[in-house]
């Protein structure tokens, strides 16, 4: 065993190595953001997937060498199996069906699923199968569902994209359960899901409907009013269910939209200064508001109870370093929820804060990748689609990881690709579907054109 704690304690710069290259390479695919260049793009391929694999088969290693149990450790070794074959099969598919083009937003996408993968199976073993099963169906349905039915994703379905958003929102005062605090989780037949995961999408879809051509419009002063009133009544329906996250990503999203539909920055800010009053108004209405608010000033002032998590994982990231204990070496089991709200930390904590780093600029990197989509579209529509859906990708990892290093008020929702949830990971991957769809059949056309577009 002495032997295996000085493997761990070497793998981290292992870890981190391996890490720094992969960004560096992916960022080197990020023209017309970043220049550089470090040689022919097949070389930077094959590189990019040997770094994800390496870190796939080091991770197991160490978790089958700490694993109890005999079953345990079969366990691990079926799951990584799974994963990794998942990964190659996937790499085959695209590169048969001749979608190359998009294979850097997947590799972002397999080495984030795999840094989840490896830390879910050290917390929870049954998490990280579940996780495994919602990665592969995710996948099939951003590989293939778009191009069935990419002629569903058009503007002129606006009224369906809004009622599709309002059903979801609706859904968990029908058949709702309270989760931490909030009624935003529903089962039905046994399927457990978030709706507002679901809406996220809709809404995107229908804000990208609604400002589609907004500078060719006439009535903008009612086109504006109409997107307003239709948002504020999904952010109430989400305060009444007090999924104030849910709220918060909503509204920033509107925001945004509305500047980037609008063009209008004065807009935006009022809203803001709306959300601030609204926000201050919550904290009067809501008991585990103030609770968080508190904990968030003053977690030190009541540190065995409401201030604990918060302390807890700031010792996690702050105690081990740039290279972290080693995977295994900590203890983030005693941060509580960490899986979801809190993962970040246990990842910082065990793979170390360059590897935290690393998995922030990856998740920079998907979306300058949708912004680089954005620019190369030929509508308005598909501009505002490639955009928003990498907007609510950064947004929640802002709101996420901003409450676990303190710096705003901890809100229950997931890091992307990374957090335990397979509703949260199924629509993310589906939103990155819809992305690589338009960039591909903007390319196609381009192509079929005769046209150059910088990719």
């Amino acid at each position: 065993m002495a032997y295996l704690e000085l493997m761990i304690l070497l793998s981290r710069f292992v870890f981190a190595g391996f890490a720094i290259l992969f960004i560096v390479l992916i960022f080197s695919f990020m023209k017309p953001f970043i220049s550089y260049s470090l040689g022919q793009p097949i070389y930077k391929h094959s590189l990019m997937f040997s770094c994800i694999l390496f870190f796939h088969l080091g991770g197991t290693a160490i978790l089958f060498g700490k694993a109890p149990s005999l079953a345990m450790r079969q366990g691990i070794i079926f799951n990584s199996v799974i994963l990794a074959a998942a990964f190659i099969f996937i790499k085959w598919l695209l590169k048969r069906l001749k979608r190359q083009d998009e294979m850097v937003i997947w590799y972002i996408i397999f080495f984030l699923v795999d840094i989840s993968y490896i830390m879910l199976e050290r917390l929870n073993h049954a998490e990280a199968t579940k996780q495994i099963v919602w990665f592969i169906l995710g996948m099939c349905i951003a590989m293939f569902l778009p191009t069935i039915f990419g002629k569903m994703l058009q503007p002129k379905y606006k009224l369906l994209y809004m009622f599709l958003t309002l059903g979801m929102i609706i859904l968990p005062f029908i058949f709702g359960e309270s989760k931490y605090g909030a009624m935003n989780w529903v089962e039905i037949a046994g399927f457990g899901f978030q709706p507002s995961e679901f809406g996220k999408v809709t809404f995107v879809l229908f804000l990208a409907a609604h400002f589609d051509e907004f500078e060719f419009k006439s009535h903008k002063l009612t086109i504006i009013f109409q997107s307003i009133v239709f948002t504020g009544a999904i952010l109430l329906m989400l305060v009444f269910q007090r999924d104030l996250g849910g709220a918060l990503l909503y509204g920033l999203t509107f925001l945004i939209m509305l500047y980037i539909g609008t063009k209008n920055a004065f807009l935006p800010l009022i809203g803001i200064a709306g959300g601030a009053v609204a926000s201050i108004l919550a904290y009067f209405c809501f008991g585990h508001v103030r609770v968080r608010v508190e904990a968030w000033i003053d977690p030190w002032a009541d540190i065995a109870g409401n201030g604990y998590q918060v302390v807890q994982g700031l010792f996690a990231i702050g105690t081990w370093g740039w290279f972290g204990s080693g995977l295994t070496r900590g203890i983030p089991n005693k941060i509580p929820i960490v899986t979801t709200d809190y993962i970040f930390a246990a990842l910082c904590e065990e793979l170390g804060n360059i590897v935290g780093i690393v998995v922030l600029l990856a998740i920079l990197g998907l979306i300058l990748q949708g912004l680089k989509g954005a620019l190369i579209q030929l509508h308005d529509f598909e501009k505002f689609l490639c955009i928003g859906f990498v907007v609510i990708i950064g947004l929640q990892t802002l709101i996420i990881v901003g409450g676990v290093l303190k710096l705003i008020p901890l809100t229950g929702i997931t890091l992307p690709f990374v957090s335990y949830g397979g509703t949260s990971l199924f629509v993310c991957l589906g939103m990155m579907g819809i992305v690589t769809y338009f960039v591909r059949k903007t390319l196609k056309f381009a192509r079929k054109e005769g046209k150059e577009i910088e990719e």
